[in-house]
């Protein structure tokens, strides 16, 4: 991923966080993400208690594939057990697939 797509999803990506959890919420909830070579993972934490930190839940992967976004769920705890999301069909758009995400209209995502 170059540094310009870099960029431009990690302020998609700030706004879609700050939207999502209110400010009166973020001691209690907060999402998270990773943005490495080909993917970007979200992870909802949680606080354990309050001098031990944070522990997190993966949500969701977006995967740049042939130049589309495809997007998985995890299935499972191990860092291989991601599975497409059959419904969302690949897009050159990361914005429409975090729209997607966000729909979740398999209850993939949000349990």
């Amino acid at each position: 991923m170059d540094t310009w797509t870099a960029k431009r999803l990690e302020a998609l990506l700030r706004g879609y966080i700050s939207e999502k959890i209110p400010p009166s919420m973020r001691t209690a909830v907060r999402i998270v993400y990773r943005l490495e070579a080909d993917r970007v993972t979200l992870t909802e934490e949680r606080p354990e208690s309050p001098r031990e930190g944070w522990t997190g839940k993966d949500l969701a992967q977006f995967r740049l594939e042939r130049g589309a976004w495809s997007v998985y769920a995890k299935q499972g705890e191990g860092p291989e057990e991601w599975v497409a999301a059959r419904s969302i069909e690949p897009r050159m758009d990361f914005e429409d697939q975090l729209e997607q995400f966000e729909l979740d209209r398999e209850g993939l995502f949000w349990k």
